[in-house]
């Protein structure tokens, strides 16, 4: 099969397998309530079992979409295909509840290939932010009587994701110095739903809140590496990302109001006397994507042993965002990775040739919730399975952590994730020569 056609049938299996991977819900977090949802923090499977380090990596066997200057790193003569699952299970408690989800699905696919000797192209398509919530509040806490005063109790649930396919070019002007660029097309909807009705009062009317958010925009994020060789195995790189303040298209629609009339499941009002109605349809500044700086350094010895620090912030108190009830703060993330292989080049002892991964990360969130802004710690290991003879791989990974607490009324969410992924490797620019 000709290289255009290959070319072309991956693309086309990308599109159609992610129908199936945005159909499907990916998490189950309260937190997820807020603004656009809880946003994928990115990279691949890699990235995932290092702590989601990716700002100072480069690396011929894989792609790392964290910086888009890493793609030079892609062996010249190949073409990559990559493409991950994962499943998930998230437990949430507060003082005196508790409960626990689970799911998997598709995560992601990507592809890149060469497109000259200094320049590299990466195509793909993933997940940017998820929600999914289903929360009953019978407020009987805050009512003084459930027997002689007629009390509400509410349904709040959610659901959608925003999605983003991206094109990234990198090129190498000189030696060791490589520049990259992100153009990435988000897309999603939406859907926030509360009903709240009396109790002892069925036909009373109920308050409801209808909410749509659409995304259709893009946004442009820039990257560098910069590797200093201390010998032919020795190698020192430093990379950074930046990302600008970006005004987003798109749809913010909300609708506050008294109706009779729900759905099948009480979950969505039809409302008919409307208190409080906002439509920005499509306009410049519905919304925005923050401004972003990230920093990464990576110590690598060739194929033995590499180690990774991250830091990146996200300037979200400076954006505008969906209409909501929770205060924006900037977020923050550092992270840490290493990636041990205790003899890449044995022919006997195929356990000495597996990549093993462990890192660790610690976020603050944008969300400010009871004054308090939410954190997320974890630790994440896994192992890369090599095929013989080739750079293909299979690449597992498991991440536990922690999310916000059950102080101040909030809601702590620990959470298991497993990710399973394929980095491919082919040849196909490779000229044949015959006699």
């Amino acid at each position: 099969m000709h290289n255009k056609y290959k070319l072309g049938f991956s693309i086309f299996c990308l599109t159609i397998l992610s129908v199936s991977m945005f159909a499907q819900k990916n998490t189950f977090s309260p937190y997820s309530r807020f603004g656009l949802g809880d946003f994928q923090s990115g990279g691949f499977g890699r990235n995932s079992a290092m702590g989601g380090v990716g700002i100072g990596l480069s690396s011929s066997y894989h792609l790392n979409d964290l910086n888009p200057a890493s793609y030079t790193s892609m062996d010249t003569l190949s073409f990559y295909f990559e493409a991950g699952i994962n499943g998930f299970k998230q437990e949430f408690q507060t003082t005196n509840t508790k409960s626990s989800f689970s799911d998997s699905n598709f995560s992601y696919f990507a592809l890149g290939f060469p497109v000259s000797k200094w320049g590299f192209l990466s195509l793909g398509l993933k997940p940017a932010s998820f929600v999914g919530y289903d929360i009953y509040d019978d407020n009987q806490s805050s009512s003084t009587s459930t027997t002689d005063e007629n009390y509400t109790k509410s349904n709040i649930s959610g659901q959608g994701n925003t999605n983003k396919a991206y094109a990234g070019l990198a090129i190498k002007p000189i030696k060791n110095l490589s520049l990259g660029m992100h153009y990435t097309y988000f897309f999603g909807r939406i859907d926030h739903y509360k009903v709240s009705s009396y109790v002892n009062d069925e036909d009373a009317p109920k308050f409801g809140i209808n909410q749509e958010i659409i995304v259709n925009d893009y946004v442009l994020d820039f990257g560098f590496q910069y590797t200093y060789d201390f010998s032919e195995t020795h190698q020192l790189t430093l990379g950074a990302t930046y990302t600008p303040q970006t005004a987003m298209k798109g749809k913010d629609n909300y609708e506050s109001g008294t109706g009779t009339v729900t759905s099948n499941n009480g979950k969505i009002l039809t409302i008919s006397d409307v208190i409080d109605s906002t439509d920005e349809d499509y306009s410049e500044n519905a919304f925005e994507m923050p401004t972003s700086y990230g920093v990464g350094l990576s110590y690598t010895m060739k194929d033995k042993l590499t180690l990774a620090a991250d830091y990146k912030t996200e300037l979200w108190s400076k954006t505008i965002s969906p209409k909501s009830n929770a205060e924006l703060g900037d977020a923050e993330k550092m992270a840490f990775g290493v990636e041990y292989i205790p003899n890449d080049r044995s022919a006997r002892n195929y356990l000495a040739r597996i990549r093993y991964r462990l890192g660790t990360h610690y976020n603050k969130e944008m969300l400010i919730i009871e004054d308090q802004q939410i954190k997320d710690f974890g630790i994440s290991f896994g192992v890369g399975l090599p095929l013989k003879r080739s750079k293909t791989s299979f690449n597992l990974a498991v991440e536990m952590g922690q999310r916000g607490t059950t102080d101040y009324n909030l809601i702590q969410e620990n959470y298991t994730r497993f990710i399973f992924n394929m980095t491919f490797h082919e040849r196909w620019f490779v000229k044949r020569k015959f006699k």
